[in-house]
């Protein structure tokens, strides 16, 4: 630091009283504005040469550079390049005096203005603020400027409530927000943000397709992050390169079924902008979008459906879980919010296992009548006990026959309406099919580029390129779906008749409630929720729809009806099977039915 920036930190003397023409001032200006508006724009060349005329009224300042800010808040310095550029200058001692038109141009932060301006004390260097007439290094300077940045602070809180505001009245209208990086589609901007719309672009909306079949095919993000890096499908932005996350992103993202998702993320604060995403999904705003879907909604709901069922909520956070093999383990839900742990109960005289189900509260904490007689704390712990497998069967076999009045007559019409339907969906293979329609889209494209050859909207040159580019393309499908084409066992070699007969022998197989133990596939279909309690009744939630709820609502259901199981009933039905019960063993099952609304 040299003699003249030591002198002026001991004397602390302002640039105010430097006026000799013989006394050179080195001098910079500063200017911004916070939109790329145009009429700010120009706000900001009159802001350049307001501080050129500046200098005509101080003969002896020099000016040494001017810095600018374009589009950028004045609450987030560190944001904006020239005034960080301009700092990084001072500190080298290339001026004396930075000069501003007013304290909000300089930052609207109360604490940024304070902090700036002390540490370019410090390096020797004032800041004049021209319309406040605030000198930095004057007495009185730090006091005025405290008072005017909280006033410019206060401005900026109040332009962000207006900026919410307005954007509430925008949701209203179905504004798209964004620059439109969304794989499957483009942002097409009208003359008014109201009138922006999407577009699809189908290559991208197949792999769109493609990430939401496989997954309801059973596929797991990993495996379709690894499926798409195999077909080399493109990402929204980063070429083939995909992981879980990117998959994810797309089955969550309402978008794709036609809606405008809004409340995804919030500004932490009007100081730092920061926008911070919201976890909580129930929070999110939906509303119907004017452009076409690339998912059917109710498609997009199956694959929510099926989402959920492999997320375990606990307190506050979601977290994914292995979806278990076992029927039972799926639905069962205690009381205590846990779910439960399978455990071998014990083995009969004719050595069938018999297994039983316990909250995994218990399992991890013990129960809470142990835990209260210990002195230990019982807050959150249960005290439901233990359920038999065969007693679950029991129950909902009760229970679909009182809903279900004649299984036979739903099959017969299930399995007509699938011999009709037959032609239609006889297309399985979600890969061939893709390839199947996109082998029409380049027979399309090149239909289309010969009509712009025709009409002389393309130079020949282009034209054979981008021929020769389709018919590689073309040559390629066509290669891989012949492979696939003799790869796969598809029906067409069957007779319609046997295979709507497989069908039937499914469902009768599932439906069949003489069955031991009933299928589970009718299980997942039926049940959404079991909940013992430690009174004993059983709370049964059953739910034949796809919904797109995260988290299950007892709200969404409504009380259809209730009955108690007594021992001569549980007695008959243990007989069918070659087993027994014993009346001292014996506690009535109460049991209660809830159907989503």
């Amino acid at each position: 630091m040299g003699d003249l920036t030591m002198k002026k930190l001991q004397s602390h003397t302002s640039n105010k009283y430097r006026t000799s023409p013989l006394d050179k001032v080195r001098v910079c200006f500063y200017g911004r504005v916070s939109t790329q508006h145009e009429a700010q724009m120009n706000a900001l060349e009159n802001q350049i040469q307001w501080y050129e005329s500046i200098l005509s009224d101080h003969p002896n300042w020099e000016k040494i550079n001017v810095y600018v800010d374009k589009g950028v808040t004045g609450t987030q310095a560190k944001k904006r390049q020239g005034f960080m550029q301009m700092i990084e200058d001072a500190s080298k001692g290339e001026f004396d005096l930075i000069c501003t038109r007013e304290v909000s141009r300089f930052a609207r932060n109360t604490l940024d203005s304070l902090n700036y301006t002390r540490q370019l004390g410090r390096m020797g260097v004032e800041v004049y603020f021209y319309n406040d007439n605030i000198w930095s290094c004057e007495s009185d300077g730090e006091l005025r400027l405290t008072l005017m940045s909280a006033m410019s602070q206060e401005e900026s809180r109040h332009i962000s409530e207006r900026v919410l505001a307005g954007q509430s009245i925008s949701r209203k209208k179905g504004v798209l927000y964004g620059n439109g990086n969304i794989l499957g589609y483009r942002l097409v901007k009208g003359s008014k943000s109201s009138e922006n719309t999407y577009e699809i672009i189908e290559d991208d909306a197949e792999t769109v397709r493609m990430v939401y079949d496989f997954y309801l095919e059973g596929m797991g993000v990993k495996t379709i992050a690894a499926k798409m890096q195999e077909l080399h499908r493109q990402t929204a932005k980063s070429g083939c390169k995909w992981d879980a996350t990117k998959v994810l992103r797309i089955l969550d993202n309402k978008t794709y079924a036609g809606y405008i998702g809004y409340h995804k993320s919030h500004t932490a604060s009007f100081l730092d902008h920061a926008r911070v995403p919201v976890r909580d999904r129930s929070q999110y705003e939906y509303v119907k979008g004017d452009f076409p879907a690339i998912i059917p909604e109710e498609k997009w709901n199956r694959v929510q459906s099926l989402k959920q069922k492999k997320v375990t909520c606990a307190g506050q956070g979601k977290y994914g879980k292995k979806r278990s093999k076992d029927r039972w383990v799926r639905v069962l839900v205690c009381e205590c919010g846990r779910t439960y742990h399978k455990y071998k109960w014990r083995v009969n005289k004719s050595g069938e296992e018999c297994c039983g189900y316990q909250c995994w509260n218990q399992v991890n904490n013990r129960k809470k009548s142990y835990r209260i007689k210990n002195g230990l704390d019982a807050e959150g712990y249960c005290d439901v006990p233990s359920i038999c497998e065969w007693k679950l069967d029991f129950m909902l076999k009760h229970i679909l026959q009182k809903i279900w009045k004649n299984p036979k007559e739903t099959i017969t019409v299930l399995t007509e309406t699938i011999r009709e339907n037959y032609v239609e969906g006889q297309e399985t293979n979600t890969e061939l099919g893709c390839l199947k329609r996109e082998l029409e889209r380049l027979k399309f494209r090149k239909e289309r580029l010969l009509d712009m050859r025709l009409d002389n909207q393309i130079e020949e040159s282009a034209f054979e390129e981008k021929r020769r580019q389709i018919q590689e393309r073309t040559t390629e499908i066509e290669k891989r779906l012949e492979a696939s084409i003799g790869q796969e066992v598809t029906e067409s070699t069957e007779d319609i008749s046997s295979a709507i007969r497989k069908v039937k022998d499914v469902l009768e197989n599932a439906c069949n409630l003489k069955q031991k133990k009933i299928d589970g596939n009718l299980i997942e279909a039926l049940v959404e929720r079991v909940t013992p309690t430690e009174e004993g009744v059983f709370k049964w939630y059953l739910n034949c729809k796809a919904t797109e709820d995260a988290i299950f609502d007892e709200k969404e259901y409504t009380f259809y009806d209730s009955f108690c199981l007594c021992f001569e009933e549980a007695k008959a039905y243990r007989k069918q099977y070659g087993n027994f019960i014993r009346a001292n063993q014996w506690r009535d099952l109460q049991v209660e039915v809830f159907i989503a609304k």
